[in-house]
């Protein structure tokens, strides 16, 4: 006596796939996992789009298990497509200790990427990767095991990164074809130790790479958000631009620190910035020498931190109150609907000072020139004081529109708390 199908087993997968495609709510999905076999597939499909798995010194042992189970029977290591690898670090994860005061088994301070990387085999769905506190005692082995096993990657985060040379980053690039977006945060050459304290500027010049010795850039990049120290800024953007390779940037996100390394970006814009859309400014310390006039297409325009000085420090500077104006002063884009600008706010007695000495006046006359007049909302991300910085940009607002010579200004104003992440 033959069984009756189940009404699971009818429906073609395609139909669960479309419906659980509508789901975006991990808990929901697990559940829709546990229903029936006919949705555990989709279901594992739709959670691992959406979540992130995260790999360190306390699970990797249980993860390279599952890793290893993969290839005999069907598990979800095949459906992973975003993973971050942490290699550890006494201040990123606390090492677990027993209660004898030993480290327990299968609980490493560290790991070493060389030692890993090439056993995270069958992942054949990843598209974006974050490796976190990759050193220098890294070596190649590191970037075989990315060609080997990651090649289909799109995406690479590189976070607290110290490495030997910048040939062994361009080793790390190469080990990803298809990459498309590359975000770069504590990146270090040389060991971390490029300007350690050197006098002899024939010593500093002998350690810096030449840039006629460095691969192209990745062809496909299209966002390259970095925070990095001013002399990584400033090489990353002129091996770019050596290179002469028009690419498909999209989005931007970089400190602005001295005349030199502004100079290498504004560089940087004139060759690949035309097809901008999104530009980040994050580290505001110096405008000079920025020009974002060849980003004709800019959407959204970020900037900031920006530190208003108080007058209680021992030197008041304008150039923070101002930087605004002149970023937007070199603008160009017809196309900026959204700004955003961020204000740390000393917390002084002075901070009414602080917040009327920003440049409001020069802020608000730039916003009526013509390529923002689609601009609807600038949002103004404070450290404190909201209500107060409100309060102003009230009364210049009322003065400027009272002002019969003045078109009224279409974009409004938000104010809202910021905290550092």
């Amino acid at each position: 006596m033959s069984l009756r199908p189940e009404l699971s087993d009818l429906l073609p997968t395609e139909i669960y796939e479309h419906i659980i495609s509508f789901l975006y709510h991990p808990f929901t999905l697990k559940s829709c996992s546990l229903t029936c076999k006919a949705w555990l597939r989709p279901s594992w499909k739709a959670l691992f789009e959406l979540c992130t798995i995260r790999i360190h010194r306390k699970n990797i042992d249980a993860f390279l298990e599952f890793v290893e189970l993969d290839a005999r029977i069907l598990t979800f290591i095949r459906l992973i497509q975003h993973l971050h690898v942490e290699q550890g670090g006494s201040k990123r994860l606390p090492v677990s200790e027993s209660q004898w005061g030993l480290q327990e088994m299968g609980d490493y301070e560290i790991f070493q990427f060389d030692d890993f990387l090439h056993r995270f085999v069958g992942l054949t769905a990843i598209r974006t990767l974050k490796l976190g506190w990759v050193r220098c005692d890294t070596t190649e082995l590191t970037s075989a095991a990315l060609r080997s096993n990651f090649a289909r990657v799109v995406a690479l985060d590189l976070d607290s990164m110290i490495l030997s040379s910048p040939e062994h980053f361009f080793d790390i690039l190469g080990a990803l074809p298809l990459l498309s977006s590359l975000s770069l945060s504590g990146v270090l050459f040389n060991g971390g130790r490029l300007y350690d304290g050197l006098d002899n500027w024939e010593e500093l010049d002998a350690r810096r790479t030449e840039l006629k010795s460095t691969p192209p850039p990745p062809p496909n990049l299209r966002e390259l958000h970095v925070n990095v120290t001013e002399d990584v800024t400033e090489f990353l953007f002129s091996w770019i631009t050596y290179h002469d390779i028009s690419l498909p940037m999209r989005s931007i996100a970089c400190g602005l620190f001295s005349e030199s390394s502004n100079a290498a970006l504004s560089k940087f814009l004139a060759h690949s910035g035309s097809a901008l859309e999104d530009i980040m400014i994050r580290d505001a310390h110096d405008s000079t020498n920025l020009d974002l006039s060849p980003c004709i297409n800019i959407h959204t325009l970020e900037i900031g931190c920006i530190h208003l000085q108080s007058s209680n420090g021992d030197q008041r500077e304008r150039s923070s109150e101002i930087f605004i104006t002149d970023v937007l002063q070199t603008v160009t884009s017809p196309k900026v609907e959204y700004i955003k600008i961020i204000l740390a706010i000393s917390d002084y007695e002075d901070v009414d000072d602080q917040i009327y000495a920003f440049d409001w006046n020069g802020l608000m006359t730039i916003l009526r020139r013509s390529q923002f007049k689609d601009v609807d909302l600038v949002e103004i991300l404070v450290s404190g004081y909201e209500t107060a910085v409100e309060r102003v940009i009230s009364e210049y607002l009322l003065d400027l529109n009272n002002a019969e010579q003045r078109p009224a200004l279409r974009a409004q104003f938000h104010v809202t708390k910021w905290a550092r992440s």
